[in-house]
């Protein structure tokens, strides 16, 4: 199996209630104001999340993540070798929720350290979000979520203000919420390859082989989705 699989069938915003329209409608008003924030400063996502930092790849920032105890969620940001990626990013977010914390899972000593991967976002050099992808359990060491739990654990992301950048934290809630249809079908098909996968393996050696790293990516338009929502309102 060729792996990542892209998802280029994605949800139409005509299919949704205009309840859910107005839920993506918010997220996406949001989403632009946090970029417009930056832009008035002359930011951007990425650069204001480096600052004045040299860029080293590998290295998190900012260094130490994005903690949010009491929401028990946590990010951060950063960058592989450029070969190493299937497709044209700067870097990417890593968003995570403590699942024993928000009751997605009963404690387990082996995940106790370790919080739960929910999304990769995709960045481009000039800050925007180009896609979103999901990984192998090996990369990032957590307990792995069900479809269900990454979508609850989507759903409650949320840092609060006094921690990490305020637009940096806005954009990423807008922005899983916004996308949360899409993010759902990616994760669908996340399942669909771990299955198949799991076929002729025992899933844990699926789960701990290192040349199985994305599973499957998504790429998104930031301006000409959200000119579709706004047309399917």
């Amino acid at each position: 199996m060729k792996l990542p699989r892209v998802l280029n069938n994605t949800p139409d915003w005509t299919q949704f209630s205009n309840a859910e329209l107005e839920i993506s409608l918010k997220a996406a008003t949001k989403l632009v104001s946090s970029l417009q924030a930056l832009s008035e400063k002359n930011q951007q996502i990425v650069q204001t999340l480096i600052a004045d930092d040299v860029f080293v790849e590998w290295n998190h920032y900012p260094e130490n993540d994005v903690r949010d105890e009491k929401n028990a969620s946590q990010y951060f940001y950063h960058a592989h070798p450029g070969l190493q990626r299937p497709f044209v990013e700067h870097g990417h977010f890593h968003l995570f929720v403590h699942a024993e914390k928000m009751g997605l899972r009963k404690p387990d000593p082996r995940y106790s350290s370790a919080p739960a991967h929910l999304i990769a976002v995709s960045m481009d050099a000039q800050g925007i979000p180009s896609g979103f992808f999901v990984v192998n359990r090996w990369v990032t060491k957590g307990a792995w979520l069900t479809k269900a739990q990454c979508e609850q654990g989507l759903q409650h992301f949320k840092i609060q203000a006094s921690k990490g950048k305020k637009e940096i934290n806005t954009f990423l809630q807008a922005l899983v919420q916004l996308y949360r249809h899409h993010i759902s079908a990616l994760l669908e098909q996340r399942d669909v390859i771990m299955k198949k996968l799991s076929e002729k393996r025992d899933r844990r050696t699926v789960f701990a082989d290192p040349q199985i790293e994305v599973l499957c990516y998504v790429p998104i338009q930031i301006m000409d989705d959200i000119a579709a929502l706004e047309a399917a309102m």
